[in-house]
């Protein structure tokens, strides 16, 4: 009897429960889940902390939108594609344009275009075009926007003031010559005890990426691909002489660090340390500089070849996910991050070449109270870059390149018989990612 009253009771306490609280799936309605988006994103310390404040702004501006934040500091293209592989791509992803064909081939990117057309206050028209042409692709027979870039990368001639003047030389000027760069360098490359190893070199070298002696093959005229990306074109004489020419800093001419000199030092060390008197960078650097560095410097453009000045015109930018089960907050995000705004407050850190127009010829870009204060010149040589020329099997393709022309760099091999050593493997190469 008791155990049937006890039956009772807790029968009459879930009627009771039951009507005073909804059902699940009615709470559910009643009350929507607040959609989570995941942002993925490479960057050190104070790049995050820029983001952090933007995404921390843009939630309580849009408080129906929870932002998590995927921050993969190393090997983030390796993550990425083990996440895209897991069907777990993140909704929104930060990429660069180099990078940007694999995915674009392998379907993993929305078209934004549609997106952009019906965004107010948002237009291609904002953004260096060159910027913007790296992340086109082609996407069931039409041409498809595949990210919004945030940022322009490309390299200058970052200089020590102080070195120059204690060698009694003016500044580059904003036309200077590969003649005057290599005249310049060996003034300012000392070997005061004579034991064949300078104590203060010219100018930086690096061997890492492509990105750092293209801009003398296409300088000289010479190209990366031929027309339509079967083969290299680095065997022809323009782009041989634009190879031979950057090789000799360190082979021949000295004015470069070889691989004996740094073993695993980096050059922006060396250049605070003040044994390199020229550093070829990009404005990633320039937060660094700002904290660390003991001297007066400044930036100038790269030195001009037989066909002109003409660096890389890279890119990052905010791509969203083909599959993302929450485009249109994906959308607002992606908006918002390229918006004037958000450009502006990472431009103010000094951090990047911002891809908007009005960011990047603003005064907080181009403020030359604080160095460097010919901050113009990242933009003027945007005019005369090459806009990015990549390919899906880059990553493949980029490494082949970079062993293969370690001989060059160290005087072993000439540029041609090193491209011809590598003329199989990389048609190989853009054979089959293609």
């Amino acid at each position: 009897m008791a155990s049937a009253v006890l039956a009772c009771v807790l029968a009459l306490g879930c009627l009771t429960l039951s009507a005073c609280s909804p059902a699940p799936d009615a709470a559910l309605r009643a009350k929507p889940m607040r959609p989570s988006i995941r942002l993925s994103t490479w960057g050190g310390a104070q790049e995050i902390q820029t983001l952090r404040s933007l995404l921390s702004d843009f939630e309580r501006e849009n408080p129906t939108i929870r932002v998590e934040l995927l921050h993969i500091p190393e090997q983030y293209f390796q993550k990425l594609h083990l996440l895209a592989a897991a069907d777990m791509t993140p909704d929104v992803a930060f990429i660069n344009s180099l990078q940007f064909p694999a995915y674009a081939r392998a379907g993993l990117l929305a078209d934004l275009t549609p997106w952009m057309r019906a965004e107010r206050g948002l237009s291609t028209t904002d953004f260096y075009p060159q910027a913007l042409q790296a992340f086109y692709f082609a996407a069931s027979d039409k041409r498809a926007l595949g990210a919004i870039p945030r940022d322009v990368s490309d390299l200058v001639v970052y200089y020590n003031r102080d070195l120059f003047a204690r060698a009694g030389l003016a500044p580059p000027a904003d036309d200077w010559t590969w003649a005057d760069f290599l005249k310049t360098a060996r003034a300012l490359t000392y070997d005061r005890d004579g034991d064949g190893r300078p104590e203060q070199f010219g100018v930086s070298f690096s061997r890492s990426e492509p990105i750092y002696w293209l801009p003398y093959v296409w300088s000289a005229g010479g190209q990366l691909f031929n027309a339509d990306q079967s083969a290299l074109a680095l065997d022809s004489p323009q782009a041989l002489r634009g190879l031979d020419f950057y090789a000799r800093w360190s082979s021949t001419e000295r004015i470069a660090p070889r691989k004996a000199d740094i073993a695993a030092a980096a050059m922006s060390q060396w250049f605070l340390q003040q044994r390199l008197a020229m550093f070829i960078s990009g404005r990633w650097t320039t937060p660094v500089l700002r904290e660390q560095a003991s001297f007066a410097w400044d930036v100038a453009p790269l030195p001009r070849g037989p066909a002109g000045s003409r660096v890389g015109i890279d890119a990052s930018g905010y791509a969203m996910a083909a599959r993302t089960r929450h485009p249109k907050e994906s959308w607002r995000l992606i908006a918002f991050l390229s918006s004037r705004r958000a450009q502006m407050r990472f431009a103010a850190s000094g951090l990047i070449v911002p891809a908007r127009r009005d960011a990047a010829q603003s005064a907080v870009f181009l403020d030359t109270r604080q160095s460097p204060r010919n901050s113009r010149a990242f933009l003027e040589a945007i005019a005369s870059g090459v806009p990015t020329q990549s390919h899906p099997a880059w990553g493949e393709l980029s490494e082949t390149l970079k062993l293969g022309l370690e001989p060059v760099w160290e005087g072993q091999k000439t540029p041609e018989q090193a491209i011809k050593s590598m003329e199989a493997a990389t048609r190989r190469l853009l054979r089959d990612g293609a």
